[in-house]
């Protein structure tokens, strides 16, 4: 499971984020909350939809613990923030560098790939994790939570 190398522009988002863990995981709700109102964004840029995690400092696989709290954000692209709907917000996504691997499956086997880019591939590589935002892109792949067909891009900042 190689990753693709990929330099990303910067990326105009709008969408719902609340302050979560893993303990207490509040993503599933948030996607129920924003997916009945993704239609009210206007001006989007394609149909993916941004599964984002942003950790107020450098994220650290082997820190990480189940009560660690961090921002998330169920968003989608748009071209401007001139009209963002009550009750979401803008966010620019930064540009960057980034390792992108493709998951292949179910939520339950996402940790098993999360394992591999953290414990395998980026200890071996020339790059270390860069302070920006993680996050997963869901497109017409991504056919839910519980799909072991379901496809996602994991992207990594590095540097």
């Amino acid at each position: 499971m190689d990753p693709e190398i990929k330099i990303l522009p910067p990326k105009k988002l709008i969408g719902m984020s609340i302050d979560t863990s893993l303990t207490e995981y509040g993503a599933p709700g948030l996607w129920q909350r924003f997916m009945p109102r993704v239609k009210s964004i206007e001006n989007k840029i394609g149909g993916e939809k941004y599964s984002i995690q942003i950790y107020d400092n450098l994220f650290s696989y082997s820190d990480f613990h189940p009560k660690l709290i961090f921002k998330y954000w169920a968003a989608t692209e748009v071209q401007s923030f001139e009209s963002v709907p009550k009750e979401m917000e803008a966010l620019e996504l930064p540009g960057g560098k980034y390792a992108v691997f493709t998951h292949k499956g179910t939520m339950a086997g996402f940790q098993k790939t999360l394992n591999f880019i953290h414990l395998k591939w980026l200890p071996d590589s020339e790059f270390e994790l860069d302070h920006r935002p993680h996050f997963e892109v869901l497109d017409d792949r991504y056919l839910g939570p519980n799909n072991p067909e379901s496809i996602e891009e994991v992207w990594i900042p590095i540097k």
